[in-house]
């Protein structure tokens, strides 16, 4: 009896019960869990629902389903590391460390006392 009092006094549904004659309330009542059921059993959104005035409820039109999200094709997945395509064809002499990265310095924070800022130092004029 609980049950149906909650209900009965439920925002949503309290303007169905001020439709019905109150003799015909527990009607209501099983028919609006009916509808709760097939509302739940064919995964719907929402239903439309058409109230008489003896508490029958009749549903009028049914919203969309809910469906479970798809995996989207354009989704960006990453290969394995193991597919061929990170493997290269260039020979291992290219691959080595350049000499050139060799002479990069870290740049220092502030002037360098001998020259410009994060280069080198400035090679005396030996001309």
């Amino acid at each position: 009896m609980s049950e149906f009092l909650s209900i009965r006094n439920y925002v949503h549904f309290r303007r169905y019960f001020d439709a019905v004659h109150p003799f015909f309330w527990p009607v209501l009542y099983w028919q609006l869990k009916r509808a709760w059921l097939c509302l739940q059993r064919e995964k719907r959104t929402s239903v439309l629902l058409e109230i008489t005035w003896w508490g029958g409820v009749r549903i009028v039109h049914r919203g969309d389903r809910i469906e479970t999200p798809k995996a989207s094709p354009f989704a960006l997945t990453r290969p394995r590391y193991d597919n061929p395509v990170w493997f290269t064809d260039l020979p291992a002499e290219f691959l080595s460390e350049a000499p050139c990265t060799r002479l990069i310095l870290p740049r220092a924070r502030g002037r360098w006392p001998e020259g410009p800022e994060g280069g080198l130092p400035l090679a005396p004029n030996t001309s």
